[in-house]
């Protein structure tokens, strides 16, 4: 089943998702507590795309899953782009030896083994080899639990309700993992977005019904409350820590959940089809593979920045765009050229 509404919903999700990788490489320099606020708005763009991936998980494959279909067939979309376009950013870190992580991908001997094969494996299991590559082998641990969200979504509501409320608590504490490279606990932090996004879609209709007119404005207004607690209380972006260490509440998790509700319930009321969302939208997994990649080659062009605060934002906002535009353009172009391959090479 196709919804319009999802279809330009992902295309939002990608529009947060780079312009949120684009701070570091913009110039822009957080002077005032509303130029944070603003980055703390369009950080995080992750949970809204788990929120989708859930939605589409209830809609596409609940009614006749079978675990081994879907695993290979999730595997097999996501492995072999990220495979491809994983190995030139490996070796040129394996050739400078970048110490990132804290030296976690330096060879601890001078054999072979040690100098490329452990650090090219601890790259590639944990995607820290380019920006937003994580995500891909955080989703493979996040589809093994695909029988486990079955399970949950065939319990009554309110059940269903206590556990999404349970594991939310967990993740508002656990926060995001260090350079996002602890997979199972990214899965703990996600976790139950994923399994908002899948209620979201199984009740749908009653959503809609429950928060028709201006109600849905409601979460709109949580979710800038919440932006404005995290800027107040000095937190800049997405929380990262030790799975283990207290440092307080994740605003961004229910800032970007209340926000998610926000987006499908107003795409839902208004959601008309326009040539920019449909490209942006289906390219979309192509643009989270290929924007990593312009963002790496513009940091290292190094450019100057503008120096005066307007100018780095309208600058921000543009480049922002153009690593949208530019990554959408390649990835119709490599569909043209290679047509159903493309998909091998960046997952289109």
């Amino acid at each position: 089943m196709f919804y319009n509404s999802i279809n330009n919903f992902r295309a939002i999700a990608i529009i947060f998702i780079v312009f949120g990788h684009s701070f570091d490489v913009s110039g822009v320099v957080l002077d005032s507590f509303w130029e944070v606020f603003i980055r703390n708005f369009l950080s995080g763009g992750t949970i809204l795309f788990v929120f989708i991936s859930g939605f589409l998980f209830e809609v596409v494959f609940l009614k006749k899953f079978n675990f081994s279909k879907f695993y290979i067939s999730r595997v097999s979309r996501l492995i072999w782009p990220y495979i491809f376009l994983s190995l030139l950013p490996i070796f040129l870190y394996m050739y400078v030896s970048n110490p990132i992580s804290e030296g976690y991908f330096l060879p601890k001997a001078e054999d072979a083994i040690s100098k490329f094969i452990v650090p090219f494996l601890k790259y590639e299991v944990t995607g820290r080899f380019m920006t937003a590559y994580w995500y891909i082998p955080f989703a493979l641990f996040l589809f093994l639990l695909s029988p486990l969200v079955v399970f949950v979504l065939k319990k009554n509501l309110k059940f269903k309700v206590i556990v999404i409320l349970a594991l939310s608590c967990l993740s508002i504490f656990a926060h995001r993992p260090v350079d996002n490279i602890n997979h199972i606990h990214s899965v703990v932090f996600f976790f139950p977005v994923y399994l908002i996004g899948a209620l979201a879609s199984q009740y749908r209709e009653s959503l809609i019904d429950l928060f028709q007119g201006n109600k849905l404005w409601l979460f709109f207004l949580l979710s800038i409350m919440f932006t404005l607690i995290q800027t107040y209380s000095g937190s800049v972006g997405s929380y990262h820590k030790a799975f283990f260490e207290l440092t307080g509440i994740d605003y961004m998790y229910l800032q970007k959940v209340f926000l998610s509700f926000f987006f499908f319930l107003l795409l839902e009321k208004h959601s008309k089809e326009t040539l920019f969302f449909n490209y942006l939208a289906e390219t979309s997994f192509a643009v989270f593979f290929i924007h990593p990649y312009l963002i790496f080659i513009y940091r290292n062009l190094k450019f100057p920045f503008p120096e005066t605060t307007l100018f780095q934002w309208l600058y921000f906002i543009a480049l922002s765009l153009t690593f949208i535009l530019i990554s959408m353009l390649l990835a119709l172009l490599v569909k043209k050229l290679l047509d159903d391959r493309s998909k091998y090479i960046i997952g289109y």
